[in-house]
């Protein structure tokens, strides 16, 4: 993932490197992130900053076994900006699974209204669905 972002004429151009979060009570469950772990590796090789830029305000219902519909509504504002300072900024979104693309679609949008240049994504598999 990172050798794709250090060659691609715009992600290597990105400000910050954000991961897909996850809610507070799924974290402590899991006790880690994987988007957050992708994205620290990343950072660390492309000198891109990783920052948790958002947060995930909702606990979502598991989106494996939804449809596309229900994968829409399930995370339609289950995302905040965590904080200011991305206006105008260009950002990557770090997850590790993407099947329709609704989560990063929702974040991406989350990152626009709150003033963000470009959001890219980059994601370590892609499932069909």
């Amino acid at each position: 993932m990172a050798n794709l972002i250090r060659t691609d004429h715009h992600m290597k151009k990105a400000d910050i490197i954000a991961p897909v979060p996850l809610f507070w009570w799924k974290y402590l469950k899991r006790g880690y992130n994987q988007a957050a772990l992708l994205a620290d590796t990343i950072a660390s090789e492309t000198h891109i900053r990783n920052i948790e830029v958002i947060r995930r305000i909702r606990n979502t219902r598991s989106q494996t076994k939804l449809n596309d519909d229900d994968r829409r509504r399930n995370v339609l504002n289950a995302f905040q900006v965590r904080q200011n300072g991305i206006e105008g900024k260009k950002i990557i979104l770090i997850d590790d699974v993407m099947t329709t693309g609704v989560t990063i679609s929702e974040c991406a949008r989350v990152l626009k209204e709150a003033g963000a240049k470009r959001v890219y994504s980059c994601v370590a598999a892609i499932t069909p669905g």
